[in-house]
This record gives C-alpha cells, sequence and structure tokens, in this order.
C-alpha cells in the first residue's frame, strides 16, 4: 500500500512542491512564501490551511488527467474499456484493460490505488490539526471540506479495487482513519464492502451538515449538496434502494437544475447543473493546468482526427466512440433505430435523439469549421478504427496547438441526481410517477419524447439503463453501471463494431458494420487487482476474484 508511514514534518515538505492552486479566492493571490511553511504555520495560519487542503483538491485524478504511466495526462476514458468506446492510440495500455491481457504486475491505471491513498492520508492529517486554527469559520468549512474529499476518494477505490458480490461477503478495501506512523502496524487487510459504504456516507453525512449548500464558497469546493448527491451514488452502488432514493430526493429540491443546452454545458464553468467540478484554466501564474495536464495538447488535441493540423501536428484520434454505442440512440419519436419508421439505412445517422449529433463525430458532420470525411480514402480516415470520433467536451473554437484545453471535468451534475434517483426508486418500488418524472425531465431538455406509460418495472429499468448510456456518455459511468449491473461479460466477451463507409463514383454512401476488435471479460475483470508492488508492502490486503 501507498501509505507515507513518516512523521507529520516530512508531510509538509511534501507540500511545497505539491500545492496546486483553485484560483478562486482573494487568499490565493497573496499566498504565504513557501520556503516559510512548516507544520506549525500550515495549521496555525489561514493560508497555510487552504493551501494544504487546495493541494488535496489539485491531485484528485479525473478523466482529463489520470496519468498516462507518469509522463502524460489524459490520454483515455475509462469509456474505452466498455462497450462504448476505443481508445485509437494503441500504445496507451488501456489496450491491456481492454482486452484483460494483463498481471498484478503491470496493472492499467492501477497507480490509482496509491494515489487515491496517498490523498486518504493528506485528508487524515488535515482532520488531525485543523482544529488548531483560530479561525472557527475557515475551520468548520474546511473540515466539512476534508470529510467531503475523504469520501469521495474511498468511493473512487472501492468502485475500482472492491466488489460487491451477489454470494458471498462482499469484499472492500483497507479502511485507514488516521495518518500513521513508523510505529503503527501498516499491514492493514480490506474491510468488507458495506463496512467501507457506512464509512463514507458517515464522512459525506458529516461534510453535508457543514458546509453550505451551493453558494457561499468558491467554485470547484465540496458542498452539502455534493455531499448529498455522492450519497446517493454510493447508497445506488450499494444497491440500498429507498436509502439511495431518498438520498438523491433531497438534492432535488430546486438548488440544482438542468443546463438548457446538452452541448455547451460542458464548457459552460460553473453552470446551474453542475454540482462536483475539477476546475481546469489554462497554465498561468497560479501554476494551474490544462484540462489534459500537456500544455497545448489536451482534451482537443488528443481526440481530434489526425487530420486536423495545428502549429505542429494533427489530433491524435483519442477516445472514440463504437457502433454498439451509436446502436443505442433511440430515434427522435422515442423509438429504437430497428423499430422506427424514421430510420433509413441509406442515412443511418439522420432523426436520431438530438444528443447523437451533440457527441459523435460521425461521416458529413461539420466538426471544427468543416465537413469530416470518415469515408475509405477520406481525409480523416487516417486513424479511423470505428468509423467515429468524440464531440462531446470539444471546444470547437479552440485552435489546437496553438491553445490549450481548459474544459473543467464534472465529477456530478444534476442529470446524474435524477438518473440515480431514478434507478433506486424503481429498484424500491417500481415505476411510480416521480420516476418517469425524473427521466422525462432529462428527454424534454433533450427534445426527446417523454416514456411511454404503463412500463413494468423490468422496462422501465432498461430504459433508465440506456438513458444513462446516452445522457452520461463518456463520463466514465458506463465502465462502472456494466459491472455494477453484472452485464459486463454479455457485452464485453465479443466484438466491438465499428461502421465501414465507401463512397460511390456518384456520391452515395455504402455502409457496413464490421468488427473492430475482439474484447475478453473474465470475471475477475469485475475488479482491477491491486499493484503487486502494493501487495508486496502490505500482504494483508490480498487480492480478489482469482488475481
Amino acid at each position: 500500500m501507498n501509505i507515507n508511514t513518516k512523521r507529520l514534518s516530512q508531510v509538509f515538505g511534501v507540500l511545497l512542491s505539491l500545492i496546486t492552486l483553485l484560483g478562486c479566492e482573494k487568499d490565493f493571490l497573496d499566498q504565504v512564501p513557501k520556503d516559510s511553511l512548516t507544520e506549525e504555520t500550515v495549521w496555525t495560519d489561514p493560508q497555510g490551511a487552504v493551501q494544504f487542503v487546495n493541494a488535496i483538491y489539485g491531485e484528485m485524478p479525473s478523466g482529463f488527467d489520470r496519468w498516462y504511466d507518469g509522463w502524460a495526462k489524459g490520454l483515455y476514458l475509462l469509456d474505452g474499456a466498455s462497450d462504448d468506446g476505443d481508445v485509437s492510440m494503441g500504445w496507451t495500455h488501456s489496450t491491456l484493460l481492454q482486452n484483460a491481457e494483463f498481471l498484478p504486475t503491470y496493472v492499467p491505471w492501477g497507480n490509482m490505488w496509491g494515489n487515491y491513498y496517498n490523498l486518504i492520508r493528506k485528508a487524515n492529517v488535515a482532520l488531525e490539526n485543523l482544529d488548531r486554527l483560530e479561525d472557527e469559520e475557515l475551520r468548520t468549512r474546511l473540515k466539512g471540506e476534508v470529510y467531503f474529499l475523504r469520501g469521495f476518494m474511498y468511493h473512487k477505490l472501492l468502485r475500482l479495487f472492491g466488489y460487491r458480490s451477489e454470494g458471498g461477503e462482499p469484499t472492500g478495501v483497507p479502511l485507514i482513519t488516521g495518518s500513521l506512523s513508523i510505529e503503527d502496524n501498516l499491514q492493514i487487510p480490506r474491510a468488507s464492502y458495506n463496512e467501507v459504504v457506512d464509512f463514507i456516507i458517515s464522512d459525506l453525512d458529516r461534510a453535508a451538515e457543514i458546509l453550505p449548500e451551493k453558494g457561499g464558497i468558491a467554485a470547484g469546493r465540496a458542498t452539502s449538496g455534493a455531499a448529498k448527491a455522492y450519497k446517493g451514488r454510493v447508497l445506488l452502488y450499494a444497491e440500498k434502494w429507498q436509502q439511495s432514493a431518498n438520498a438523491s430526493m433531497e438534492v432535488m429540491d430546486g438548488t440544482y437544475s438542468l443546463f438548457p443546452d446538452y452541448k455547451t454545458l460542458f464548457l459552460t464553468k460553473n453552470n446551474e447543473e453542475i454540482i462536483f467540478a475539477k476546475k481546469f484554466l489554462y497554465p498561468d501564474k497560479h501554476h494551474q493546468t490544462n484540462a489534459g495536464g500537456t500544455q497545448n495538447a489536451g482534451w482537443d488535441v488528443y481526440n481530434s482526427p489526425a487530420s486536423y493540423r495545428g502549429v505542429s501536428d494533427g489530433g491524435w484520434g483519442g477516445n472514440i466512440p463504437t457502433q454498439n454505442f451509436v446502436d443505442s440512440y433511440d430515434m427522435v419519436d422515442g423509438l429504437p433505430q430497428d423499430e422506427s419508421p424514421l430510420y433509413d439505412p441509406e442515412s443511418p445517422w439522420d432523426n436520431l435523439d438530438p444528443r447523437f449529433e451533440m457527441t459523435v463525430v460521425h461521416n458529413g458532420a461539420n466538426f471544427r469549421g468543416r465537413e469530416v470525411e470518415l469515408f475509405e480514402g477520406g481525409r480523416d480516415d487516417l486513424f479511423m478504427h470505428t468509423g467515429y470520433f468524440l464531440r462531446k467536451f470539444h471546444n470547437e473554437d479552440l485552435v489546437i496547438y496553438s491553445q490549450s484545453s481548459d474544459q473543467d471535468w464534472i465529477f456530478m451534475r444534476y442529470a446524474e441526481v435524477l438518473l440515480n434517483y431514478a434507478e433506486a426508486q424503481n429498484e424500491a418500488s417500481g415505476p411510480d410517477a416521480t420516476v418517469y418524472a425524473a427521466i422525462n425531465e432529462i428527454r424534454n431538455r433533450a427534445d426527446m419524447p417523454d416514456l411511454p406509460q404503463g412500463l413494468s418495472q423490468d422496462e422501465m429499468r432498461a430504459e433508465i439503463r440506456n438513458e444513462r448510456r446516452i445522457e452520461l456518455a463518456f463520463e466514465e459511468h458506463r465502465y462502472f453501471d456494466i459491472r455494477r449491473w453484472r452485464i459486463a461479460p454479455d457485452l464485453l466477451n465479443g466484438p466491438v463494431q465499428g461502421m465501414r463507409i465507401i463512397k460511390n463514383d456518384d456520391g452515395s454512401f455504402d455502409y457496413e458494420i464490421f468488427d473492430v476488435e475482439e474484447r475478453s471479460f473474465p470475471e475477475k475483470m469485475y475488479v482491477l487487482p491491486i499493484p503487486q508492488d502494493e501487495i508486496d508492502k502490505n500482504p494483508e490486503a490480498k487480492q480478489i476474484l482469482g488475481w
């Protein structure tokens, strides 16, 4: 386990190189000189304490800045290891994960184990020292934020490395509730799944009691609303249906609402739908990073076609949708593609749910100011793989390689709260009027018709799952959803598909669905293994599911 076991004085030395400021408060513009930070000034000076907590925020991995082998960030999304996506950059280790071709000695994204426990250690240190602050208002707020952040980190660990089995004892992750010294026992076994859930809920409840609902503090910081929303999600994953529905309902009080435009919601910072996000800004004097982690090469570079040339090079192809995903879109009449009279096989993308055009780049679409050519031999065919690219999150006005991406990564938004509520309430008591209202609110924002009345619980479950797939596409939910629903083997033991497009002499097109690659999903892939070097440090943690 990657737990820093040295004494607290050494923690503050690490702080000097790890401070990531969020640039939202006046204090951040007038910092304590870094060479004067000591244990005493960190915990008795308001700026020092704020900077310590800011470092936890700044180091939280997200879809835009997850490390790839320690040298680059934001190259792939977890959706690439689901049926919805592929990662065209074959040199990233996401391919290993997609095809279950790895061992504990080299785990794709396995550094998340050490990263999150490092942040949990910092949260524990903060909770043990914040009472030394004389400013009661600041002390209380920071404690609330740290309780939220610790619960947030344990939720991330639990859904990557824990397992809620249907038969035997659910297996969680080691619970570390305080800072550790060299004299402590560092051999810490896994807690049960439910013990970890209870601990997370306790932290989120404490945060919800302390923090303001939404306003009054800087954007990007934890709030009571964020704590309640995460409580709903954690309980949903634990299949505590009624408790989850009740928690999500607490957030459905008018504090948050759906942003009117689905496409621009991901580019409009601090809008009314965002509940919790990681803030990114173009690198400036506050040392903030762009969405992608590499100056002049962030999300928009990584995920544009190779033909889109900037100052020095084209896009990298990046995270791309599959035909499996495209087939999940209903037509604008609310019917599936294979049931709707609106579907035309010669124009397969016409009349789809409007969110399709806002999410996916297809042949003939306008992207970054010109028409895309994804037919064989077209200018965008290079590294095409599936016949599609991803539009979601792109700032199409940004000149790649000349300007850096600065989109915020949204960890939690109100649409997810509605979806969480609908799923939990449907499982708890069936498709009542509140379930319909939650789903239809999302569909209406997308100009899609209401769901038909009279659905059974099973039929509503299928509708909710597909609505999650469409609404939350490439926001790193599908990876976890198909695992917690226990449907991943049905979807990932076999091919993911793409669309091959042939342009005829008369300008018409022929379309052919083809197998992009075979995927494999053995049972053990429901979790990531703990990296072997971490198991060597803490053998008591133990691997599960045959790893």
